[in-house]
């Protein structure tokens, strides 16, 4: 329904009366659609259109549902909530149906009531109805509004559409505030002709009255009453109080039942009060005599007609003496005609006015007078009748003088009764508004501490504007009104803000500058800025204002409002350009300790455009303490800049500002504490641990005064006095700790103390560059004194923290070397780097310094789809961390430690850092190597290698070539020979990678079947190796490459690329039979766990992700979720060979289980050493290099072209050290099983000594072992691995502390190390090398331990007791002068001529031969030990020997050796090698040999072709290949064994001994054999009854050999203490 359906009222009200019609009654329908007419009179058409037709309907209804039944009496008032289903009608608004007898005041009264309760009225219509109602007040007959009648009663429906509120509660309170209501008008309506006639009856009163008051003003006075009854005043109450005299004063007492109207319900007035507990000023009014009115305000409003406060007229009375002896009070409202009357109309008021006109003296008619009587004109009549003549005489006359000027007056008096202030104030008209006037009443309410405040507003021609407040107050004595300070704070209200800003300017820049500010700012500031700041505010405000436009940075302001609770506190932000997300600044407040109340923002613009944002926060503590804003201003808001630009976190750990006024820098301190906690693992959070120092505020002073005390450089000047003043500090800090309730609390309080004990520097003290505190933090620990610190423990580690960045690098020892990896694991980077840098110190097993890991996050990465803003943001952080490193690391300059500036150390000098590229900073070595040089650090360039002026390992290759020399052993010693054979390959990465890319082409017979990254997977079931390998080549070349780009015309049939996002991949008939597939679909993850799993010679991993795993392992122990879907099982593998060039592709778990099933491979940390050995190298010739350099015997030029020019000798000499390492786990692995118990008492050595940790490194525990023991397994290659890493750092360390590096005689172990071309140019330089000692100490343990084995010195140890210094010592003689570097070398050179085995056994030979002798050096020369003269002592000899071996022998030793050698030359061995080693077991035997050579003097030959013959003639022989031939179940076994070989050995030395004695110099060894043989017969036939019983013995026992040897001891002392005269006889 709508306008153009409905042209008129009459038309609606018939449609409406045919729709009631359809479903009402005939009978009631005509009744409804009446009364509807009626009901709906005063509603518009539109309004009625505005509806939906079925809401009017049954609305219409409803009314006349309700208008059915009043009682007599009654008021009925409902308000509901229609809705459609149970009412059949709705509304959105909550709607009030009243019917009442039609009265005067209902209308205005509800729509008090509603607006008293703030609900919005949305629709208000009545109707008066005639209505007839039987005694019940049910309805007889509704009378046509157009028929008079005579019967019935009229009656008022009112309907109201107000604010919905769902709240029944609601509704029903507000039903009966509406009764309360109406039952006031009620009664002031029925009482209304009572209370005139009361005015009537005191009227008549006056004629009668004895109080001293002249006939005029009683005249007046009756004039008065009479004016008042003549409907000029709305009665609405009266009440009436006598004056009692009693003993203690006059009460004034209420007359019983004298209240009328509305005071019958509400009267504010007490019954009784005593006239002495009343102002003053009340009780002089009242008890005046010569006046009969008292006008005052009721202090209650009125609900009754409007809602003002009512009028009060007292009317005295008195008794016969003409005292007052009580009053009559009348309550009502002046009618309208009051105002519209003039004063000197009205009775009483034509007096005053006349009175002040006359006391003026101005001429009525003049201008004066004129303007005078208009000012008392429009007087407001309430105050005209309240004021005294001579307070409106002033008054006017002030008036009358500000008349015409644009002044700002204000007048006020207070009334009769203390209750109200009256206020007049005077505006220019121009500048008077709404917002004027509320800031006026705000000045007053907050000046008088009113109550209640309204206003009249008054505008004349006159150019000012008058507004009357009227002010409730509460009563009080003698209140002194401050106007003018009312007035002042007026004026400044209404003063105009520009012109006050103005003024403010020029007061506070003077006035060039004032005035170059007002016309930038004059018309800046918006309307609501003025509102809440005076222009002197604004005046401060513009400093910052420039600053922040000038700077472009945020300003800031921090105050307290005067006008405001301590407890609040404002806080401007000034930001350029434009408004600040709240959403970014409210966080910190809160993480400041604030809560935000209330925000006001200002756009300021100035002339030119240029836009300032001001964002005015109100700011209060949430513990609700006063906080000292001079002391908190400077601290917070340098907190909150640093926040804001990121140069401080913003978290819980800002609270401590407000809690203990702690900087932002003493915060940061805390922080980085803290964030240290999560990295090792606390489990405390860090908002808990940033609670708990704000809830120990003094424990925390404690911690940061320790700190202090500790590195302040300005108070550390004495490390005594330093320490005691820890110490003093920790005894309180301890004590404190006893009022800590909480164990949580306690545990992370404790740790914050012992982690900066555990700080060993920082460079917290020093300065930036321009003398500001730096925004990063560096702390220096010594993990072993941290509790609970996650294993393996570095020696060091330097924790750096920012809000940028955060980063640790750990470091095995003093020189320790690692690379640098951008970490991408916020919560547990340090957990990522223990695991790499526990990799790292086995892999740097081979080179000088032992393993150190670096990592960061960065914290401020902008979204990763901008990768230039990304990338940069990464190095910036990376730049941070260096920066940490080298702040507090040492310096050498000029050969002499430079401590790092404002560093106070805790430890020895430690100036050896350098660091390497690592994952994520592949391309950084320049820019560490370009900090290293800002900071003069004396590394240089050697800092970071790998940089453009040091080795590109992609380039050469390597990481791959040196992981290619495992795979080449694992094949050699499997009869491949990759040069060669074919052989099939299954990898992990693409030909874009260093180590995949290199390694694929380290041979052209490689047929890769199968790989895949992160994107793709490639297959190519039956590759052709020569035209597979050029694709692969082309890949390598390209700047970028995927397995997309490899050319699929070359892929065998049933290949492919394949999309690793693809849902599913088909599987061809040849990948089905290649992988053992049976499905024609599979899910790429599937795919791949196949391609893992295949059957293929080599499996090389060149990616990242971790791939294989232990079976009891599960995948989230693996710590690789993207590789879950995916990872295969170490049994599962089916591939012959393993090749890890990338890192972490298996679990160690996983190598040892392929390992038990016969796999074979190392590990990671083995098989890539390549790159951090090839670094070292590097690092170690710039050191060289540098110091030449700096000598200015290089050109800096020259130094690079060398360094590029030795390219191919670095990598030779890396990859040897790949090879002798492997190699030395392939003799190990041979022996692994027979040496299990060896191998089982080093592990237990090592993890009694702390530097082994068994279950941390996967290695066997005893159980296991066991078991292996009873299998017949040893340790796999994997374990092996781990363990000859950790003998070789430990062994490096041992010699590295011992004094054997300085040795001069190894010397040339230097020559080893570095490219030949530089040994010979710089060999002066290279003596001098500042790692000269760590490098000897280095090469020595490596070489020691590749050429004899992982239990060498353990083994020696615990034989001999002799130190490892010892032990290497004797090592290195025994080397030298059997030359088996020599040997040895002549030996790897048979790689592919002879069986792999047959190469192994030979050096197991070299390796026997080397270990008898160490052992019988130390047994022998332990005291004496010296290299050089030892190796001068035997080296010719020796060499002699060896060279004319056959010529020493005895005639079966030469047999044996002639036997062993023709074997060796038959199998490809060569003959000088296969003299030697056909004769290990008699050049052991040199040593002793030669001693009785120099000790008898005898020719050399003649003793050895004696020791030989006697060897044979006693079968001295036979019995040491018994004693070899013996398997040690225990480790006193192997001892007790080791110790009968020894024996044997000096007695057949001292047996050759003494047959010389028989046969002199010349004499015949056979026929000195034979004599002797004959002299001792006796006990020669003892010695050979002895080896008869062994060798009928099948398992002979060790106690048997020990009494044989013992026998034969006895043959040995018997030969060397009888004389030779007693033989001769």
């Amino acid at each position: 329904m709508n306008a153009l359906t409905v042209a008129s009222k009459e038309q609606f009200h018939d449609l409406l009366a045919e729709a009631i019609a359809e479903k009402i009654a005939k009978s009631d329908a005509k009744k409804i659609s009446d009364f509807a007419v009626q009901q709906l009179a005063h509603l518009p058409l539109n309004e009625l259109l505005s509806r939906r037709f079925s809401d009017v309907y049954g609305s219409v209804l409803a009314a006349w549902q309700f208008l059915q039944q009043r009682a007599p009496g009654d008021t009925s008032v409902s308000v509901f909530n229609p809705d459609l289903e149970s009412d059949g009608w709705q509304s959105t608004h909550s709607v009030v149906f009243i019917l009442h007898p039609n009265i005067p005041f209902l209308i205005d009264s509800i729509r008090i009531a509603i607006n008293q309760e703030e609900i919005g009225t949305h629709t208000l219509y009545h109707s008066i109805l005639q209505v007839e109602r039987d005694r019940s007040g049910k309805l007889k007959k509704l009378h046509n509004r157009d028929k008079a009648s005579k019967k019935g009663e009229f009656e008022a429906l009112i309907v109201l559409e107000i604010d919905r509120h769902s709240d029944q509660e609601e509704l029903r309170g507000l039903e009966q505030q509406l009764q309360n209501v109406l039952e006031e008008v009620r009664i002031a309506v029925d009482d209304f002709p009572r209370m005139k006639t009361k005015a009537a009856e005191i009227l008549k009163e006056l004629d009668n009255c004895k109080a001293k008051i002249s006939d005029d003003d009683i005249a007046e006075a009756h004039s008065f009453l009479q004016w008042l009854g003549d409907d000029h005043f709305t009665f609405l109450g009266y009440d009436e109080y006598d004056f009692v005299n009693e003993k203690d004063g006059i009460l004034v007492k209420q007359v019983p039942h004298s209240e009328l109207g509305i005071l019958r319900v509400h009267n504010e007035r007490p019954a009784k009060v005593r006239l002495e507990e009343l102002p003053q000023r009340t009780r002089t009014e009242m008890t005046r005599t010569d006046d009969i009115f008292i006008f005052a305000k009721s202090a209650q409003r009125s609900r009754v007609h409007r809602p003002a406060y009512p009028d009060y007229i007292a009317v005295k009375k008195f008794n016969a003496k003409g005292e007052v002896i009580g009053e009559r009070r009348f309550l009502g409202l002046y009618t309208s005609r009051v105002y519209q009357e003039r004063p000197d109309e009205i009775p009483l008021l034509r007096r005053k006015v006349n009175e002040v006109l006359d006391r003026s003296g101005f001429l009525r008619d003049d201008y004066a007078g004129k303007e005078l009587d208009q000012i008392l004109a429009v007087y407001p009549r309430d105050e005209l009748f309240q004021i005294e003549t001579d307070k409106l005489y002033r008054t006017a006359l002030d008036i009358l003088y500000i008349q015409e000027r644009r002044m700002l007056r204000v007048f006020m008096r207070e009334d009769v009764y203390g209750q109200f202030v009256n206020c007049l104030a005077f505006f220019p008209r121009d500048i008077y508004n709404t917002e004027l006037r509320l800031k006026v009443e705000e000045v007053l309410i907050r000046s008088l501490e009113a109550e209640d405040i309204e206003f009249v507003t008054h505008f004349s021609e006159s150019v000012l504007a008058r507004v009357q407040f009227t002010i409730r107050v509460p009563q009080v004595e003698n209140r002194q009104i401050p106007v003018a300070e009312i007035q002042e704070q007026t004026i400044a209200l209404a003063q105009s803000w520009r012109d006050g800003l103005s003024e403010a300017l020029h007061e506070t820049y003077g006035e060039e500058r004032g005035n170059e500010l007002i016309r930038l700012y004059h018309n800046a500031f918006p309307g609501s800025y003025q509102d809440m700041f005076s222009p002197r505010r604004a005046a401060i405000d513009l400093e910052h204002i420039v600053n922040v436009a000038d700077s472009d940075r945020i300003g800031m302001s921090f105050y307290r409002a005067l006008e405001e609770d301590e407890s609040t506190l404002h806080f401007k932000l000034f930001a350029p350009n434009s408004q600040l997300p709240l959403s970014d600044v409210m966080p910190i407040f809160g993480n400041l300790g604030f809560r935000v109340i209330g925000e006001h923002p200002f756009e300021i613009v100035d002339r030119s455009g240029k836009r300032v944002w001001i964002h005015d926060f109100s700011l209060q503590a949430y513990s609700g303490k006063v906080v000292d804003i001079h002391r908190i201003r400077p601290i917070f808001e340098d907190l909150f800049e640093r926040v804001w630009y990121g140069e401080a976190e913003n978290d819980s750990f800002n609270r401590l500002v407000l809690a203990s006024y702690f900087d932002w820098r003493q915060i940061a301190t805390l922080r980085s504490y803290a964030r240290y906690m999560r990295q090792i693992r606390i489990s405390n959070s860090q908002t808990f641990i940033a609670t708990t120092l704000v809830n120990h505020v003094s424990l925390a002073q404690t911690l940061l005064e320790f700190f202090s005390v500790r590195f302040d450089p300005e108070r550390n000047q004495s490390q005594g006095k330093s320490a005691a003043a820890q110490q003093k500090l920790e005894l309180e800090f301890n004590a404190g700790l006893d009022e800590v309730d909480n164990l949580s609390e306690d545990r992370v309080l404790r740790l914050f103390l012992d982690l900066i004990k555990a700080t060993l520097r920082t460079n917290y003290y020093q300065p930036d560059a321009d003398g500001n505190a730096k925004t990063y933090i560096s702390f220096k620990f010594r993990p072993t004194d941290i509790p609970d610190m996650p294993l393996p423990l570095p020696m060091f580690e330097i924790f750096v923290y920012s809000p940028r960045v955060e980063g640790v690098h750990l470091r095995g020892g003093k020189v320790a070397r690692g690379g640098l990896r951008w970490s991408d694991r916020f919560e547990d980077y340090r957990t990522e780097i223990l695991g790499l840098v526990k990799a790292q110190q086995v892999k740097n097993a081979v080179i000088v310094p032992v393993g150190a890991k670096g990592g960061f996050v960065a914290k401020q990465l902008p979204d990763s789809g901008d990768r230039d803003a990304f990338q940069k943001e990464g190095i910036e952080s990376y730049k941070t961390f260096i920066r940490g490193l080298l702040d507090v690391t040492d310096n050498l300059v000029g050969g002499e430690i430079s401590p790092p500036e404002k560093v106070i150390r805790h430890d020895e000098d430690d100036h050896y850092l350098v660091v390497a590229a690592d994952k994520g900073t592949a391309t950084f070595s320049d820019i560490a190597n370009g900090l290293a040089s800002d900071y003069n650090f004396w590394l240089g360039d050697a800092f970071a290698s790998g940089g453009s002026q040091g080795y590109d390992h992609k380039k050469m290759g390597i990481t791959a070539k040196g992981a290619w020399v495992s795979v080449e052993r694992h094949f050699r010693e499997l009869g491949i020979n990759p040069a060669k054979d074919d052989f099939t390959v299954i990898g992990i990465g693409d030909m874009a990678g260093d180590v995949f890319g290199n390694g694929l082409l380290r041979s052209d017979h490689a047929k890769l079947i199968a790989a895949f990254n992160h994107m793709h997977i490639f297959v190519d079931p039956s590759p052709d190796p020569a035209r597979s390998f050029k694709e692969r080549e082309r890949m390598f070349a390209l700047p970028r490459s995927a397995w997309t780009d490899y050319d699929e015309s070359l892929i065998s049939e049933g290949g492919g690329v394949f999309a690793r996002s693809a849902k599913s991949i088909p599987v061809s008939p040849q990948m089905k039979k290649l992988f053992g597939i049976k499905s024609d679909r599979v899910p790429p993850n599937m795919l791949i766990s196949h391609i893992l799993s295949t059957q293929a010679d080599l499996l090389w991993f060149g990616g990242i992700g971790t791939y294989v795993k232990g079976s009891q392992e599960s995948h989230g122990d693996v710590g690789d979720k993207a590789n879950d879907g995916l990872r295969v099982n170490g049994k599962e593998l089916q591939c012959k060979v393993i090749g890890e060039g990338g890192n972490l592709g298996m679990t160690q778990l996983g190598r040892i289980e392929f390992g038990l099933i016969g796999g074979r491979l190392n590990t990671d940390f083995i098989d890539n050493a390549g790159g951090v050995d090839c670094s070292d190298h590097e690092v170690n010739m710039k050191i060289l290099l540098n110091r030449v350099v700096a000598a200015g015997d290089l050109t800096e030029k020259q130094r690079n072209t060398m360094l590029e020019k030795m390219t191919d000798d670095v990598s030779e000499l890396v990859l040897l050290n790949n090879y002798r390492q492997t190699q030395a786990l392939s003799i190990a692995n041979t022996e692994a099983i027979t040496r299990l118990e060896e191998y089982r008492r080093l592990i237990i050595n090592m993890e009694s000594a702390g530097k082994l940790n068994r279950e941390l490194e996967f290695l066997p525990d005893e159980e296991t072992l066991a078991e292996r023991k009873v299998k017949k397994q040893g340790l796999t290659r994997p374990e092996l691995s781990v363990l000859i890493s950790y003998v070789k750092g430990d062994l490096k360390q041992e010699l590295i502390e011992s004094d054997l590096p300085d040795e001069p005689s190894l010397a040339s172990e230097m020559n080893k190390v570095f490219p030949t071309a530089l040994t010979k140019k710089f060999g002066k330089e290279l003596s001098e090398h500042q790692l000269r000692r760590e490098i000897i100490a280095t090469q020595i343990a490596n070489d020691m331990v590749n050429h004899m084995g992982i239990t060498f010195v353990d083994r020696l140890e615990q034989s001999t007791g002799a130190s490892p210094s010892a032990i290497a010592q004797a090592w290195i003689i025994a080397r030298d002068i059997y030359r088996v570097d020599e040997w040895w070398n002549k030996i790897e050179a048979l790689d592919y001529k002879v069986p792999a085995s047959l190469q192994l056994e030979l050096m197991n030979d070299l390796i026997r031969l080397v270990r008898r002798a160490v052992r019988w050096l130390l047994r022998n020369h332990r005291s004496e030990l010296s290299i050089q003269p030892h190796v001068d002592r035997f080296a010719t000899d020796i060499a002699d020997i060896s060279s004319q071996l056959p010529d020493y022998l005895a005639d079966q030793s030469r047999a044996e050796w002639k036997k062993r050698f023709d074997d060796l030359v038959t199998k490809s061995v060569p003959e000088d090698v296969a003299s030697v080693t056909a004769g290990i077991s008699y050049l052991y035997s040199a040593l002793g040999i030669i001693e009785v050579h120099e000790r008898t003097e005898v020719p050399l030959k003649q003793v050895a072709n004696l020791y030989y013959s006697l060897g044979e003639k006693l079968d001295l022989n036979w019995f040491a290949g018994a004693v070899v031939k013996l398997s040690p179940t225990s480790h006193w076994e192997a001892l007790a064994r080791e110790s009968f070989r020894e024996d044997l050995d000096w007695q057949q030395r001292a047996l050759t001994s003494g047959v010389l004695r028989l046969s002199g110099k010349q004499g015949d060894v056979d026929a000195a054999i034979v004599e002797w043989m004959a002299r001792n017969k006796p006990l020669v036939k003892r010695w050979r009854a002895m080896l008869s019983e062994l060798r009928a013995a099948r398992e002979p026992e060790y106690a048997m050999f020990s009494v044989a040897l013992r026998e034969l001891l006895d043959l040995a002392q018997s030969s060397i203490h009888t004389p030779v005269d007693d033989q001769g006889n």
